[in-house]
């Protein structure tokens, strides 16, 4: 008798034990989500029919919560889940996986907000936006719109400090508001070097690259277009992507100080050359001394060209009519 009845009980004792193994779950410290509600499937490995309920809301893409284990508690009990909180939590934490919005995409629709609100500033596309953490951090939901619209904006056109609640999918109001602070300023595209250069280099289309730059920084004296550098030689040695002055580019020389030049002087139809050799270098536009070495005479001229020199001081047509005919005799 007493042994049937012990076989009652340990029967009775293995079948609570394999309902409790059954139902034993194991509570996780850090949850990941990409819904927008938090389930004990989440937060238990093994939660069995009670996974779909729901314990709490997620947070917003990108972000993270906490969920209290007197919360999960509550609901573990109401659905049948044993476990136990070994680690002794007192809460566990959520996140929300999420897509981000290009930073590039927030501040477009900030400068442009900015600039719908404050007059007299540059068009959008040239006023800076640099976020205070670095980044926008505005992200949407797996299978959301990648978008973003302004809610509200405020900005300080002393220091151009703003602060702006977007939404993200753009005018989705039941979204949750991001708030985003940084500086806006005005800026300018100015062309600079893309390799080092030396006195005596051309500056070519293939040369160039553009950067943006606070319009602050750019006065009167800074190169500001294609016109000013093409076709420019540094006056000292030029550094790749650094601001260039116009003192700083001077046009290249084609006339090297000893080289032979021709001597020209036009007359009507009529154009005279001959044989000098070059005093000082020159670039076109300048004015140089050349020797004409028939008559071992100095001249003053004007540099036209490579290796080109035209004569127009007082008294120069005589002396190059002169010395062309001493060459053709």
């Amino acid at each position: 008798m007493m042994t049937r009845t012990f076989s009652r009980f340990a029967a009775i004792a293995a079948f609570v034990l394999a309902a409790s193994a059954a139902h034993a779950a194991e509570l996780r410290s850090v949850v990941t989500v990409s819904g927008e509600t938090v389930t004990l499937g989440d937060i238990f490995d093994n939660a069995g029919k009670a996974a779909n309920v729901v314990v709490a809301n997620a947070p917003a893409p990108g972000l993270r919560s906490e969920i209290s284990i007197s919360r999960i508690s509550l609901a573990a009990r109401r659905n049948g889940i044993e476990w136990r909180n070994d680690a002794g939590l007192s809460h566990i934490v959520v996140a929300r996986s999420g897509v981000a919005v290009p930073d590039e995409e927030v501040a477009s629709v900030i400068a442009g907000a900015i600039g719908a609100q404050s007059t007299g500033l540059p068009s959008s596309s040239q006023l800076q936006i640099d976020f205070t953490n670095g980044t926008a951090g505005v992200q949407v939901a797996g299978d959301a719109e990648i978008s973003v619209s302004v809610e509200q904006i405020a900005f300080n056109r002393r220091n151009g400090n703003f602060t702006a609640i977007l939404r993200a999918p753009a005018g989705d109001m039941l979204s949750p508001a991001h708030r985003v602070t940084g500086r806006a300023y005005p800026v300018t595209d100015v062309p600079v070097l893309n390799r080092d250069m030396r006195p005596g280099d051309t500056v070519r289309h293939t040369d160039i690259d553009w950067i943006r730059v606070p319009a602050s920084r750019v006065g009167q004296n800074v190169i500001t277009s294609l016109d000013q550098l093409l076709g420019m030689s540094p006056r000292y040695q030029a550094r790749a992507g650094e601001p260039l002055r116009l003192a700083d580019m001077v046009p290249p020389l084609v006339v090297q100080k000893g080289a032979q030049v021709d001597m020209l002087l036009t007359s009507g139809a009529l154009t005279l050359i001959a044989r000098g050799r070059a005093l000082e270098n020159g670039a076109v536009g300048d004015v140089i001394n050349v020797l004409n070495t028939r008559s071992n005479r100095t001249l003053r001229g004007v540099v036209d060209g490579p290796n080109s020199v035209r004569i127009d001081t007082p008294g120069s047509a005589r002396a190059v009519s002169a010395t062309t005919q001493s060459n053709n005799s």
